[in-house]
């Protein structure tokens, strides 16, 4: 059983290369699973976000997947992803459905959202605004060392990111370098 409130909050250097090809072996065996029980037309895209997919940011060395699928889809495809690739699956809400795995030592959280849900949406703009903006990378890895030094509670370690959050989400929203397919949500949900 794989509980996300098991691992420490220890922050590594980037290995942004290697978490890279650990994101593309997860992807590959989550559409393989997906497709040999004929969910693959479910998948919307599938995403390497969270702290590993930002070049040159410390993070947990934990490679998250936003799996983002039709908004009816989401229970079928988490439920698959449990039974054929293991891990433990918790049902948050009906578009949000994460598995937590381990693959070969290296632990994955694959969460699975419905197309409609904002938190692949949250994910994806935040990425991209810290792989853009060196100075807001490096007030976003200080703060997360800051909180990391202060609680061993990962619920409270990542509550306390909610207000940087919410910034980086502004610039995505408002700095006309940035283009997405989707409306930027307003804030963490």
């Amino acid at each position: 059983m794989v509980n996300a409130n098991d691992d420490p909050i220890e922050l590594v250097p980037s290995r942004g290369e290697a978490w890279r090809e650990q994101f593309v072996a997860e992807r590959d065996r989550v559409y393989d699973a997906l497709a040999d029980a004929s969910l693959e037309a479910a998948v919307e895209r599938i995403e390497h976000v969270g702290s590993t997919a930002v070049p040159d940011l410390a993070a947990k060395d934990v490679v998250d997947l936003d799996i983002v699928v039709a908004d009816d889809a989401a229970r079928d495809v988490s439920r698959t992803l449990e039974t054929e690739l293991g891990g433990t699956r918790v049902e948050n809400t009906e578009g949000w459905q994460p598995v937590f795995r381990c693959e070969s030592g290296q632990r994955f959280n694959d969460h699975v959202f419905a197309l409609s849900s904002d938190g692949w949406k949250i994910s994806v703009a935040t990425r991209d605004v810290l792989a853009a903006d060196p100075a807001l990378r490096a007030e976003y890895e200080a703060l997360k060392r800051e909180l990391a030094a202060k609680h061993d509670d990962l619920a409270a370690y990542s509550t306390e990111k909610t207000a940087f959050i919410e910034r980086v989400l502004e610039v995505a929203e408002t700095d006309d370098g940035f283009a997405f397919q989707f409306a930027v949500p307003a804030g963490r949900n």
